[in-house]
């Protein structure tokens, strides 16, 4: 197969605004799948007649009714903020409360309910590169600053999708940015991960409460069900559901400690035992949220079906949860002269 990007239009929201449909493919037959509603990734497959390892909806209605943030850009803040507040410079922020009296993902008007711009080029023959972009408006959900932002999408020769996401601001505000992609390794409607060993390169996560939130203390993972320093199938855990921090969100849906230093690093990887296909992430963010699609269930596919809990699992590298308030966190603020600018990159074989 010859690489190349497509774009076809696929519908339109109530609103009137278009939804388009991008393809890239690579030359050895790999090719993802993305809408410009919410820079969601929807699809991808290792070749064309194998099935999607990215879970995604058949219809434009069934993805617009979902409620899971298939493959969506989230953001501006991605992960929770304890009571939709933060103090910014001394002034109290309040934002949009959407999960309980809690904020995430950012809000109502958060950037994965936007239609994004976007562009697209072969780059040498070979590269396909798509960029969105979108302006998050001062005031949305509460946040202040107009926010400019861009994310430009790779498809490498090595089966690499890499997400570059740079922003820009008028005032001081924060920003965490990442993509909410569902994997299962056995195929999107493979139904479990039964068959999955996962690694992660971080012997540290965040304590919470019932709701997710950080306590502000950091839990060593060592002789616990969150010790993933050696390959680790899960089966188990997410049957009995008898660890009390697995307990509390029915399965995995933890904020995992990386170093601060803005390096490009492996954070995790996961590998079936059932097909052979293995995925690595990577990134130069300090944290990542390992989440096992605990609420998954009743999804629509878009033909009459829906998936099920713990139907696959999520690689969300960003800032930690709750990350503004608290001083000993890693910092997410931008300001006017210092811009956003973070890689995340989904490798598969």
């Amino acid at each position: 197969m010859t690489a190349g990007i497509s774009e076809v239009e696929i519908g339109s929201l109530p609103n009137g605004q278009t939804v388009k449909k991008y393809c890239l493919r690579n030359d050895n037959g790999a090719q993802a799948s993305f809408l410009n509603l919410g820079a969601s990734w929807i699809e991808f497959k290792l070749a064309k007649d194998e099935p999607s390892l990215v879970l995604g909806c058949t219809t434009l209605e069934a993805f617009i009714d979902q409620q899971a943030y298939l493959g969506a850009t989230v953001g501006r803040y991605a992960n929770r903020i304890k009571n939709g507040q933060f103090r910014l410079n001394g002034e109290k922020i309040q934002l949009d409360k959407n999960q309980a009296s809690h904020h995430l993902h950012g809000g109502s008007e958060g950037i994965s309910n936007k239609i994004w711009d976007s562009h697209i080029k072969l780059k040498d023959d070979k590269t396909p590169i798509l960029t969105f972009h979108c302006l998050s408006k001062d005031g949305e959900s509460g946040f202040p600053g107009n926010v400019d932002i861009t994310l430009t999408i790779t498809l490498t020769e090595a089966n690499d999708v890499r997400f570059h996401y740079s922003a820009t601001t008028d005032k001081p505000t924060i920003l965490n940015l990442t993509n909410h992609a569902y994997f299962n390794l056995d195929g999107n409607r493979f139904g479990n991960i039964n068959n999955h060993e996962f690694k992660l390169n971080s012997t540290t996560y965040l304590d919470t409460d019932a709701s997710g939130i950080p306590t502000g203390l950091l839990i060593d993972a060592c002789d616990s069900a969150l010790n993933f320093t050696d390959w680790k199938n899960i089966e188990r855990e997410l049957t009995d559901l008898t660890e009390p921090h697995l307990a509390l969100c029915e399965g995995y849906d933890h904020c995992f400690c990386f170093q601060n230093d803005s390096k490009l690093r492996t954070l995790a990887s996961a590998q079936s035992q059932h097909s052979g296909r293995k995925l690595t992430c990577r990134s130069n963010l300090p944290g990542m949220q390992f989440y096992t699609a605990n609420f998954l269930q009743g999804t629509p596919t878009g033909d009459g079906d829906s998936y099920r809990r713990h139907g696959a699992f999520c690689f969300e590298p960003g800032y930690w949860t709750d990350s503004p308030n608290h001083a000993h966190f890693p910092d997410c603020t931008i300001d006017p002269d210092n811009s956003y600018s973070a890689i995340i990159e989904y490798s598969f074989s």
